[in-house]
């Protein structure tokens, strides 16, 4: 029989993304109620987002397709804003109503939007993020998918279980997608089409479920089976999770002979609830690894399409300019293109390509790409390189990330005299996603990343010569599209810029990271810099933004070196029209001479679990900003005219500007300052009023620096939870300094005793820092019960050099050592009265003195 499967079940012992995730699927059903989890998931807060459905979730190239899309708060549409161009929605109709419906972790349905996507002919396939712009909002991550096929509905109505048999098997034209659902009933749902296929013929089939689902909250109903059978209903290829797409399969085969071929979707495991999919069917060339997977920026390289059931083959692609990994959909030089990419990498330097007829392949120069193919269980390959001593190396592996079966493993030893090898300097076989250059989550299973499972690090040799670097597979999948590229090179020099929300299960807030800008207004949020496998830029560098609309700008303090979050603002004009817009960040150095690399990132995960471990993560490397109608109200902070000072209390006064007619409560909360600043919760100012006080403290460690300060303002709902920020106005102040000072005073004493029944002096040093003006006034905190101090409290001046309290210890004082004694000390400066805490003192208390 002349049949070949693609893809074949991963093997029992092999240790993938796809299995992990199962393993943890399959634990949390045994566990515990999927709806109890969910439950308890939303006790952080209401996970309450503005898009919670998109309708459909695919579409055909170069087509028109009505959307539905929705949430709660979607009122007033005015744009989508796409991260990517090929689509634009048009002919919005207003929101309308739906019966409401409630998710268990918080999520809410009430109305839907519908417009018309108008895609591209040449919109790339897959998935293409976007936002929806309101009158008042900037909601959250949507996702729409794009099929280079005409796109049909499976049509099973009420999911009645009419096409889950070869008898009724729907029947589909070649390279269709078929928009599916798999039921909720009390039994297996599964669905069955049929093509017509000739001897001979290819036949690829993949389904996208994970991949599509816009669920935050998921569980393994997801988890999708895929099986192609013939017209006596023997099995020809199956699969379930693969390297390529992880949970979604992908199957492609040579026909065995003439007549109806069978196509079988169903879940892995059963689950009672509703899954939407989509299914790609056609006789599209489906190989599943190229080699070498990438090649110099800008150049055309010739490539060996591996896994295609009728054969590998060759084909010369472009490599994009912009470095990194692309997506490559074989097809586009063909009449039929593949409805999904294989991952390749594009970067600055020449590819070596592993030479099979020596031991060690010899790496000429470095930087280098190394390309290979791990092709057996047993096989391990080896490369000589020459490095310098202490000369540091970004070493990066990309295998399980370009969707190689592999689990990478590497190994660097010296090179003795003689030509053995020395001791291992490196060993290493996973990264967590941060030293991959993906951050703000934080996902126990990799949230749908392969990079988890690929090595990468920062070498640096401990002698000059020669080295040998080995690179094995740890699950023994290799085979022949075990495909990987190991990347050197001198570190860069970096600045990421990062929008992270840092929510319960790493969900999106638009509360934090949102960019919805008012009219004649202002917002802030923070920008996180984290440091990386790559050098820190050594200088001060200015935030600068590209592709802002016309009245929109960006104030930014300038970011110190070594900042970890810093406050960007954005102003909108009075007069600029409501529009949203993507846009990036540069890192531009005070030090003109450095040269440094900006990238941009937010990651948003889908279908979630409890406790952090997405099945799937929307990536972005820009940032969509929109500018929507006035707020009936504004912020303002004035410039702290005294510094906060260790161990001190600063009150900070805010005054609210109310348009006419808007006399509603409003949430006043501090923006985000270091950990060793103490800030009060949410405030709120009542109805009608205009004024608030935010009291500030500094511990006394706090670094003594100038820190940007802003405050947000937020209408207050009952029927909407803020905690991810739908259904809520918010704007900010202007970002004014905080200067963080040494203490006014220090105070010290010695250890002291006091007997029961006495009256004794406790006398403390004064140790001027920062002068004052006036008289201070001194309270001893921390007295034990029966110990107490004589009034009146003593007080001191700028010329001060002691401070005494009279204490009294009564019959009944509590004996023994009482430690930890603090000074409160409040000063007059700048007709305020500031509060700082200064010392510690011991007090012993002993027994009343016997009398003979």
């Amino acid at each position: 029989m002349d049949l070949q499967q693609v893809t074949p079940p991963v093997p029992p012992h092999r240790c993938t993304l796809a299995s992990r995730y199962r393993s943890i699927s399959l634990s949390l059903c045994l566990a515990v109620p999927l709806s109890l989890l969910l439950a308890t998931s939303a006790a952080a807060g209401a996970m309450t987002k503005n898009i919670e459905a998109v309708r459909p979730r695919i579409g055909q190239q170069g087509t028109t397709v009505e959307v539905s899309i929705q949430g709660i708060s979607l009122a007033e549409p005015r744009e989508i804003i796409f991260f990517r161009p090929g689509i634009r929605a048009i002919d919005f109709q207003p929101a309308t109503p739906l019966p409401r419906r409630n998710f268990a972790h918080g999520g809410t349905i009430v109305e839907e939007v519908r417009c018309r996507f108008e895609i591209a002919p040449d919109c790339p396939p897959g998935e293409h993020s976007f936002r929806l712009l309101t009158a008042t909002e900037l909601t959250c991550i949507g996702t729409f998918h794009v099929s280079p096929f005409p796109v049909v509905d499976e049509d099973e109505p009420n999911n009645a279980y009419s096409n889950d048999s070869r008898e009724t098997a729907k029947p589909v034209e070649w390279n269709t997608t078929v928009r599916g659902q798999l039921g909720n009933g009390a039994r297996t749902d599964l669905d069955v089409y049929w093509v017509d296929a000739k001897a001979g013929q290819r036949l690829s089939v993949e389904v996208e479920s994970a991949r599509i689902a816009d669920q935050h909250y998921g569980d393994s109903e997801f988890d999708v089976a895929l099986r192609i059978f013939d017209d006596g209903g023997r099995t020809l290829a199956a699969n379930d999770d693969n390297p390529l797409h992880l949970q979604d399969p992908v199957l492609s085969l040579r026909v065995p002979r003439d007549g109806p071929v069978y196509v079988e979707v169903r879940r892995s495991i059963f689950a009672p609830s509703e899954t939407l999919y989509c299914v790609h069917i056609g006789d599209y060339r489906r190989p599943l690894a190229a080699f070498p997977p990438g090649g110099p920026a800008g150049s055309d390289t010739s490539i060996r399409l591996i896994g295609d059931p009728l054969g590998d083959f060759e084909q010369t692609i472009t490599v994009p300019q912009a470095e990194g990994t692309f997506k490559w959909f074989d097809g586009e030089a063909e009449t039929v293109r593949s409805p999904s990419p294989l991952k390749l990498r594009s970067s600055p330097f020449p590819n070596v390509l592993e030479d099979g007829s020596v031991a060690q392949t010899t790496v000429s120069e470095l930087p280098a790409a190394l390309n290979g193919i791990i092709d057996s269980p047993t096989d391990t390959d080896a490369y000589r390189l020459t490095v310098k001593n202490g000369e540091k190396l970004h070493v990066r592996v990309f295998a399980a990330a370009l969707g190689s079966p592999i689990d990478a493993s590497i190994r660097i030893r010296p090179v003795a005299a003689d030509g053995s090898l020395g001791e291992p300097e490196v060993e290493l076989d996973d990264s967590p996603l941060h030293d991959h250059d993906i951050f703000g989550t934080s996902f126990r299973g990799g949230g749908g990343l392969q990079e988890a499972i690929d090595p990468s690090l920062i070498w640096e040799p401990k002698q000059d010569g020669e080295y040998v670097l080995e690179i094995r597979d740890t699950s023994g999948a290799g085979g022949p599209t075990g495909v990987y590229r190991i990347e050197i090179e001198l570190p860069r020099t970096v600045v990421q810029t990062l929008l992270s929300s840092a929510t319960f299960d790493w969900t999106e807030s638009t509360r934090v990271t949102g960019l919805a800008i008012p009219r004649g207004n202002r917002w802030t949020i923070d920008i996180s810099l984290p440091a990386g496998q790559w050098n820190s830029l050594k200088s001060d560098f200015d935030l600068i933004a590209h592709g802002l609309p016309d009245g929109v700008r960006m104030i930014s303090p300038r970011v110190p070196a070594g900042t970890g979050r810093w406050p960007v603002q954005f102003e909108a004009d009075p007069e600029v029209k409501p529009v949203g817009a993507v846009f990036t960040l540069e890192a531009r150095p005070v030090d003109e001479a450095l040269t440094v690399e900006t990238r941009c990132q937010q990651n948003v995960p889908f279908v979630n679990h409890p406790g952090g471990s997405a099945w799937r993560t929307v990536q972005t490397d820009r940032y969509i900003l929109g500018v929507t109608d006035s707020a009936p109200f504004s912020i303002e902070v004035e410039q702290p005219s005294v510094a906060l000072v260790r161990g001190g209390e600063l009150a900070v006064p805010v005054r609210i500007t109310r348009r006419e007619g808007f006399d509603e409560a409003i949430e006043i909360r501090c923006g985000d300052l270091p950990r060793s600043i103490a800030t009060p919760p949410p405030t709120l100012i009542p109805a009608g009023e205009s004024s608030g006080i935010l009291q500030l403290g500094a511990e006394s460690n706090a670094p003594l620096s100038m820190l940007p300060l802003y405050v947000i303002a937020s209408t207050v709902r009952d029927d909407i939870d803020p905690f991810l920020g739908s259904g809520h106005l918010r704007v900010s102040s202007r970002i004014v300094s905080l200067s963080i000072a040494q203490p006014y005073v220090e105070l010290a004493s010695q250890p002291e005793s006091i007997r029961r029944g006495e009256q004794k002096p406790f006398v403390w040093t004064v140790r001027h820092q920062t002068p004052f003006e006036g008289t201070a006034q001194v309270t001893l905190l921390g007295l034990p019960k029966g110990v107490s101090v004589v009034e009146p409290s003593p007080t001191i001046t700028k010329d001060s050099d002691t401070v005494t309290f009279n204490l009294q210890a009564t019959d009944e004082a509590l004996l023994g050592q009482a430690s930890g004694l603090i000074c409160e000390v409040t000063l007059p400066v700048a007709d305020q009265q500031i509060v700082q805490r200064t010392g510690k003192g011991t007090l012993r208390i002993d027994p009343a003195k016997v009398t003979k």
